[in-house]
């Protein structure tokens, strides 16, 4: 944690230096939910407490850019190929997005109160992974890809994107919603990688073939967070630039 509230304070430096008209910080409070290999979830169980900062350089009063950090635990809890599972776990994710308003919103001014948004950008996502063997075998007979138990950090990259909707409370101060979503190139938030995979031998045991269902692009693990966030204007400049506010 010490090292991002560093992070956050270069960036914020840099940009004060630079005299730009708006910048935010803002803190986001909401919910994780988990889509991935288990069938017969109930998504309302899924649901766990999350929380976060962001940083946000705003270019004009359409186009911003946050960098954003997340963490939480995500759990689910359903079937895979009829045997029963679940699984719990702290997940942290840093993403850095573009957000794009569909109306002018600056914060804190009066002509541009509020506007719903879109959000899209680059992320990585890090958390545990635990591989059982004994369950492996339980819903796949022909699992023969390892038999001792796999304990692991994973470092997976992720495709955010979202959308949302933003109000100014304030000269300050804004509020706002928003559902985000993550695409991750890793099958192993619920701890079940490729679970129907295996190794298929000859005859005489000398030539293998691996038979795959997933891979790095194609695999069915995403991760959702809905959730509120409060902002609060860092730098506003001496006075509001006009030029600046008469952006498109």
């Amino acid at each position: 944690m010490r090292k991002i509230l560093l992070v956050f304070a270069a960036v914020w430096i840099t940009v004060s230096g630079k005299a730009q008209i708006t910048a935010d910080i803002g803190v986001w409070g909401g919910t994780s939910v988990y889509f991935g290999d288990l069938d017969e979830t109930n998504p309302l169980q899924s649901l766990n407490p999350n929380f976060g900062a962001y940083f946000r350089y705003n270019f004009n009063s359409r186009v911003g850019l946050r960098l954003m950090f997340l963490t939480g635990n995500f759990s689910g809890q359903g079937v895979i190929e009829g045997a029963e599972t679940s699984f719990e776990k702290g997940v942290q994710d840093f993403s850095l997005q573009a957000e794009i308003n569909f109306l002018r919103y600056i914060l804190g001014v009066e002509k541009t109160p509020y506007s719903a948004y879109v959000t899209a950008g680059v992320g990585v996502a890090y958390f545990p992974y635990d591989m059982d063997p004994e369950l492996y075998a339980v819903f796949n007979p022909k699992h023969n890809k390892g038999n001792f138990p796999v304990n692991e950090s994973v470092m997976a990259p992720t495709i955010p994107f979202g959308i949302g909707f933003k109000y100014t409370l304030g000269q300050r101060l804004g509020i706002g919603i928003e559902y985000q979503m993550r695409k991750m190139f890793s099958d192993k938030l619920d701890n079940l990688d490729d679970p129907l995979a295996f190794i298929n031998y000859n005859a005489d045991a000398t030539i293998k073939e691996e038979i795959k269902y997933t891979d790095l692009t194609h695999n069915n693990d995403w991760s959702g967070y809905l959730g509120i966030h409060i902002t609060y204007k860092i730098y506003m400049g001496k006075k509001a630039c006009p030029a600046y506010e008469s952006k498109n």
